[in-house]
């Protein structure tokens, strides 16, 4: 757990001049900027694109919003529209990942499940799967409420967002007739920086309060066993305090699937973290989703997600899970004895915690 502080400038203290200070949260503002609009036609080559992120406030996310035209014929592979993306990235100025390169899939079940509270991203109003695919991912290295956000305010050190197109056909299930051509738009949404003062004369927070936590997301892949073998999925992503361990699970045609059998044996180290059975993994995963509690939605197949966190609007979860470079963690289960197209992979993507100072306990394990 980390150390807990008080939040920096709470609502009603005194400022300097005998008024209140305002807090950051209050004072600031999503400010949102279309920064770049890129289209291109898939086709039997993978395309590469790389962009600097503006530079402006504090940086939430960049908004991904994927359009397309022209298509036409075939049927949609499973993970459509996502697939549309071979991987996407985000890196800091120094060229670190942020946010790790991988495929539009997983960006798609990270963005749901480590923040249940944005719903579904295959729920809202622009999602389609086939020949034309849309849809929008959300880069975001802000978990909530400023926690996690970047100092983005220096034009000579650009943080860059990268991605990759995939080739048409590894976007399509059967071939298409004619490939769509694919608009990718990019919006930065960012908490502005405050004036001073308010309008009362007030004075006002100038940094967020999250600005002392840094976040990271990573993955790793390994290999599924065949039917009825047993698999040690060791996680190697440790270090950080973890929000949880998402599974996406495959067989050797990269389809989805329901592999893992029961039992699930979860150790950290020398200690029993959870003897599961996937029905019951899958329960906990209903209690902490609303969209799969209430039925619009349908948890998508090979998913299985080990949650590690608390949503602060209905308290369900618990606290950030502290690891070390040292830090055992394996999951051990078999293969569903039924399992073909093997052997598979697992794919683990982690979304990791990195306090720099203090954490307002508001924002502690959220």
């Amino acid at each position: 757990m980390v150390a807990v502080a008080q939040a920096s400038g709470p609502a009603g203290a005194a400022s300097g001049d005998g008024g209140a200070v305002v807090p950051f949260l209050a004072a600031s503002n999503i400010y949102v900027e279309k920064f770049q609009t890129q289209s291109s036609a898939l086709s039997a080559s993978t395309q590469p694109f790389t962009y600097n992120v503006i530079p402006n406030g504090y940086a939430s996310a960049v908004r991904m919003e994927l359009r397309s035209t022209g298509g036409v014929g075939g049927t949609a592979a499973a993970d459509n529209p996502w697939n549309v993306y071979q991987s996407v990235e985000l890196d800091n100025i120094d060229g670190a990942n942020i946010i790790y390169p991988m495929g539009g899939y997983s960006h798609y079940v990270a963005n749901w499940f480590y923040k249940p509270w944005l719903g579904d991203p295959a729920r809202r109003y622009d999602y389609a799967a086939g020949a034309n695919p849309s849809g929008t991912l959300m880069i975001q290295p802000e978990i909530r409420g400023s926690a996690g956000c970047l100092a983005n305010t220096d034009a000579r050190s650009q943080y860059k967002l990268a991605y990759t197109l995939n080739t048409a056909a590894l976007t399509a299930g059967t071939a298409f007739t004619t490939p769509p051509t694919c608009t990718t738009t990019l919006y930065l949404e960012t908490w502005a920086q405050p004036d001073k003062q308010d309008l009362h004369g007030n004075s006002q927070e100038a940094v967020p309060p999250g600005l002392n936590i840094q976040t990271l997301r990573r993955h790793q892949v390994g290999t599924l066993n065949s039917g009825g073998t047993a698999n040690t999925l060791q996680l190697a992503n440790t270090g950080n305090e973890l929000r949880g361990i998402l599974f996406v699970v495959r067989d050797s045609n990269g389809v989805r699937q329901d592999y893992l059998s029961d039992p699930i044996r979860w150790r950290l180290d020398t200690r029993a973290m959870g003897t599961f059975s996937p029905n019951e993994l899958f329960n906990l995963m209903n209690d902490n989703t609303d969209q799969l509690q209430n039925g619009t939605s349908v948890r998508p197949t090979g998913v299985y997600f080990f949650q590690r966190f608390r949503d602060t609007g209905d308290f369900q979860g618990q606290a950030w899970l502290t690891t070390t470079n040292a830090t055992y963690v394996i999951f051990e289960t078999s293969t569903l004895s039924t399992a073909t197209n093997m052997p598979g992979t697992w794919e683990a993507i982690t979304d990791e915690v990195i306090p720099v100072g203090p954490v307002p306990a508001e924002l502690d394990s959220i």
